[in-house]
């Protein structure tokens, strides 16, 4: 009961976004060389969402599979008592460009979109088909303010409301 309950709100919250946030620009970057974007990423800032849990020190983990499947590992730290935190493992199908595909509890499906990416694969700015998903991920655990405000600036150009992101690590 409790996963269904789960279910229409993250629908109603869905359509909504949709409706009222149709001049987000949710496109993917043109080109994403997945082999190059594997590997350790840490999320600097994200927009929360009431089902999030209230994780810091989040890492990612990216494999991609010889299957071309793409497997997730989030680690990160709960600060609620009695909770040691949190393993999540995804696999993602992979489309063309820098769009990702994940299945969720084996029967919904999300998209995972690299909307803005460094050429050097040292950030990342990550959406998904959903207007208010944002996160900012970096190579290393800490970023400077000025790569911060870059980003910021390109998800603002977007289109994506800031006063819902919050941030994770603090920009040196």
């Amino acid at each position: 009961m409790i996963l269904f309950l789960y279910f229409c709100a993250f629908l109603a919250v869905g359509v909504v976004c949709r409706y009222r946030h149709r001049r987000i620009d949710m496109r993917p970057a043109r080109h994403v060389d997945l082999v190059r974007y594997m590997g350790r990423w840490h999320e600097v800032a994200r927009c929360e969402w009431p089902f999030d849990r209230p994780l810091c020190d989040i890492e990612l983990r990216y494999v991609l599979r010889s299957n071309g499947r793409i497997e997730l590992r989030t680690i990160g730290t709960d600060r609620r008592p009695g909770h040691d935190g949190l393993v999540r493992h995804e696999t993602f199908r992979t489309t063309p460009n820098g769009r990702l595909r994940t299945t969720v509890l084996g029967v919904f499906h999300a998209d995972y979109r690299i909307l803005e990416l460094d050429e050097q694969y040292e950030w990342a700015l990550v959406g998904s088909s959903m207007p208010l998903r944002l996160h900012v991920l970096s190579r290393h655990p800490h970023m400077d303010r000025a790569t911060f405000r870059h980003i910021l600036t390109l998800a603002e150009r977007r289109g994506y409301p800031l006063n819902r992101l919050r941030l994770l690590q603090t920009p040196e």
